[in-house]
């Protein structure tokens, strides 16, 4: 009995958390800022499910290309979301190509296919390895191009990225932001 109500006061409870963390704001309101559209959009997938393709389009119109990726993960079509990181990766956009290599590397929407990714992360290094703004992402990308290789049995090839880590201060500034 006591197990019943206290499943029963958190779920009771959890509603009123929801709202405060799924604020009640007009989806029509044309002065609502851009980035409490992305934001919506980002937690209706946890906190207002029903209310998720909604809010996602429309961050989508106002600019937002990653909130496919959330229409996707709701209805279990990713479609548009990978025809529009191919258009894309096809264009050059250092998210674009970095997208469609995780796709290709999880097979999220896509058919899992390794070389893709491989090929997609190196072309990323080739562009952006140099900046020190890419520094956090270059990191991940050896991490990614590490782990692919060690899956596929090259160790030349993963001991190559992983020098690269080693060489980073990737590995330090991941765990510094982990503490956070």
């Amino acid at each position: 009995m006591m197990k019943y109500l206290t499943f029963i006061a958190l779920v009771l409870n959890s509603h009123s958390y929801a709202s405060t963390l799924f604020p009640d704001h007009d989806i029509n309101d044309p002065s609502l800022p851009k980035a409490t559209v992305m934001l919506q959009c980002k937690k209706s997938l946890m906190y207002a499910p029903r209310q998720l393709e909604a809010w996602c389009e429309k961050a989508y119109e106002l600019g937002y290309w990653r909130a496919l990726e959330f229409i996707g993960l709701h209805t279990g079509d990713g479609s548009r979301y990978i025809a529009e990181v191919k258009k894309r990766a096809e264009k050059g956009s250092l998210d674009g190509v970095l997208a469609l290599a995780y796709a290709y590397k999880s097979g999220k929407f896509i058919d899992r296919d390794v070389k893709k990714s491989i090929a997609l992360f190196k072309q990323y290094l080739n562009e952006y390895n140099y900046l020190e703004t890419e520094s956090l992402t270059v990191g991940k990308t050896h991490e990614q191009l590490y782990l692919l290789y060690k899956e596929l049995g090259n160790a030349e090839k993963a001991a190559e990225h992983k020098l690269s880590l080693d060489k980073s201060k990737y590995a330090e500034v991941k765990k510094a932001m982990l503490k956070k």
